[in-house]
């Protein structure tokens, strides 16, 4: 099963073990000045030892100052880089993984404030997306940011890297030489095609002349751009073949669209036509990146002609494992990655990397051993959601007893009512993956009533943790016990069923999730945010994916608005910029302004329960992400009166 997927793959003289390949991500574990840490050797090697073939680093500096893409990144511009990469580099061959450093210039993507000089490009462009003005680099300038490159490939080498990838996408410095979206030189490193494409050129012949032809040289390019004037897939191709002339081993495939960082709604391997457009004019390799989350896509992939190698990205954050439970045939044992781009989020804020369903990811070596004392003992874990998974598998894993406990018939908790939106199929994934490893570990599970204090109290565990969720916040204001009052959660889970016009109160994730589900349904909805943003905490790119399917849709979105009164037909705003009344007819109203912890078990249980831990939603209201790193954190350092 799988074959392709497991078969072993050479690129130049160099075997690796599958065809799998961690693709670069931006991580944030290494030094401020660029450099190897514990931390950042732990989060590859739980990747290495989860069976993936080949890494690709992430984004590798290859200078200093202007050459800063993220605070803490690896680095090779120094020879003294070399033993601290060897030291990562030596992790990773234990398990038979092969290494590439990724070698990239942010360009004109650099940001001042973090690299304090002004950002370098090919040309004095600020880019449409945002972003400060670069100046042009010199031309001598140019030649002296090649040999930067080749020296920095010397130095990986010389570390013991079994490769190195060129970066020549998502609108970093070399993209910005081959683009003509960003390219507007009149001297040998712009204008037409051949002097566009001189710059990665030169660094690929450099390469080869310091280390050898056989030293494998990946180069990520773009399929296509969403630049006025960008690359499309014709010339990817074109650039593709140029590159395989000049000596590059291996292609990598994405783009730099709006949609190059998908949300979970988009479909695994929705881009495959961009791989396959390259693997069609070229005889090197190819690896596509496209939205993978399991195995059976990936294969397909391969079966079908489309790449030679499957690029896995937030797959491999959210389980790191996730090579060694395919070729094991423990494929339902996945912790899927559910889209929801938190990993992107934390790395735009400058933070390091984390992972919602994966509370361990850029924690690695802190978790790295835990305390085995539980000797047996029981501990109620009441509510299966998030965060009572997540505790009795950490519970387990320290050899205590948890007992699983939750009033209704199946687990998942809030995970029931977030995999109801539009294209939420991954989180049902996530929860069977869960339920499977929660039989594995052989954790005991009771559900489908109510767990009251006698319940806990006749079971006598050591320890009890409430993982009992939260309810929907109930604004208090005229009408909002009407008949036509509903809350976004009875939506979802399909209580209720809304029709004609509706207002919906908050637009936060849920709001915005019931608002899609509404809208595609045909309601004609109106989004109600009493702040002047839209989505507070949500992903702009998951905003955007919402939005661009219900504005066309006819919904209306009212920023700056509050709540204050509601009757059978209509509902009366305060819009807060004049402190003028609004009025809106409508037939339903959904709330959907948060929720606040349920502590009715709590408050019985205050007293009576020396060991009582309130984890996730029970303890503060947030994300799935707080929950299962709240829930991990604290069974982790559980403690008895014995202990």
């Amino acid at each position: 099963m799988y074959n392709q997927l497991r078969n072993p793959f050479m690129v130049n003289q160099l075997r690796l073990p599958n065809r799998l390949v961690m693709s670069a991500m931006g991580i944030n574990l290494g030094a401020p000045e660029g450099g190897v840490t514990d931390d950042l050797i732990a989060f590859y090697e739980a990747r290495a030892r989860g069976g993936v073939g080949l890494i690709i680093t992430e984004v590798t500096r290859i200078q200093d100052g202007a050459g800063i893409s993220d605070p803490c990144q690896l680095a090779a511009y120094r020879l003294s880089d070399i033993p601290i990469l060897q030291r990562l580099i030596d992790v990773v061959h234990r398990f038979d993984t092969k290494l590439f450093i990724q070698l990239q210039h942010p360009g004109r993507m650099a940001s001042s404030q973090l690299t304090g000089t002004q950002p370098v490009s090919s040309s004095a462009v600020a880019s449409p997306l945002g972003g400060e003005m670069p100046r042009a680099l010199s031309l001598d300038e140019c030649k002296e940011m090649v040999d930067r490159f080749v020296f920095a490939a010397r130095i990986a080498q010389m570390a013991g890297a079994d490769g190195v990838e060129l970066h020549g996408a998502h609108g970093y410095l070399i993209n910005q030489f081959l683009s003509p979206a960003m390219n507007f030189r009149s001297d040998e490193y712009g204008g037409c095609f051949e002097n566009r494409m001189r710059f990665v050129k030169e660094i690929i012949l450099g390469i080869q002349e310091s280390c050898g032809k056989q030293f494998p040289i990946s180069v990520r390019i773009n399929a296509e751009e969403m630049l006025p004037n960008g690359i499309d897939q014709k010339e990817a191709g074109h650039i593709a073949i140029a590159l395989q002339e000049a000596g590059a081993s291996l292609i990598n495939v994405t783009c730099y669209t709006g949609a190059c960082i998908e949300p979970g709604t988009y479909p695994q391997g929705w881009k495959k036509h961009f791989a396959k457009g390259i693997k069609e004019v070229v005889s090197i390799p190819v690896i596509s990146v496209c939205n993978i989350k399991e195995p059976g896509p990936a294969e397909e992939l391969l079966s079908e002609g489309v790449c030679d190698l499957i690029g896995l990205g937030r797959a491999l954050l959210a389980d790191p494992d996730w090579p060694n439970k395919t070729f094991s045939r423990r494929e339902n044992e996945i912790r899927t990655c559910i889209g929801c781009l938190i990993c992107f989020d934390e790395i735009c804020k400058l933070r390091r990397i984390r992972c919602t369903v994966n509370p361990l990811t850029g924690r690695e070596k802190e978790y790295a051993n835990p305390l085995i004392n539980g000797e047996g003992r029981k501990v109620a874990v009441v509510g299966a959601g998030p965060a009572g998974i997540q505790a009795a598998l950490t519970l387990k894993k320290r050899g205590f007893h948890p007992i699983l406990l939750d009033e209704n018939p199946t687990l998942g908790g809030a995970l029931n009512i977030a995999d109801k939106g539009h294209g939420k199929e991954k989180i049902t994934r996530l929860i069977k993956g869960l339920h499977t490893q929660l039989e594995k570990a052989d954790v005991e599970m009771h559900f489908g009533k109510r767990v009251t204090m006698k319940d806990l109290k006749e079971l006598n565990p050591e320890g009890v943790f409430l993982a009992v969720g939260a309810e929907p916040f109930i604004p208090l204001v005229k009408g909002i016990e009407g008949q036509n009052v509903v809350t976004a959660e009875s939506v979802l889970l399909g209580k209720v069923n809304p029709i004609g016009t509706v207002a919906i109160i908050g637009s936060g994730m849920t709001g915005l999730e019931t608002a899609e589900v509404l809208a595609l349904k045909g309601c004609e909805v109106t989004l109600v945010e009493m702040q002047n943003t839209l989505g507070i905490g949500v992903y702009p790119t998951v905003l955007g994916d919402i939005m661009d399917r219900i504005i066309p849709r006819g919904t209306k979105v009212l920023l700056g608005h509050k709540l204050t009164s509601i009757n059978d037909n209509e509902v009366t705003l305060l819009r807060l910029s004049d402190n003028q009344n609004v009025n809106i007819i409508v037939d339903w109203v959904v709330l959907a302004v948060g929720v606040k912890p349920r502590k009715t078990l709590a408050d019985e249980c205050d007293d009576k329960f020396d060991c009582l831990q309130l984890i996730g939603d029970a303890a503060r209201a947030g994300r799935i992400l707080e929950a299962m790193q709240d829930a991990q954190g604290k069974s982790f350092v559980y403690k008895t009166n014995i202990d």
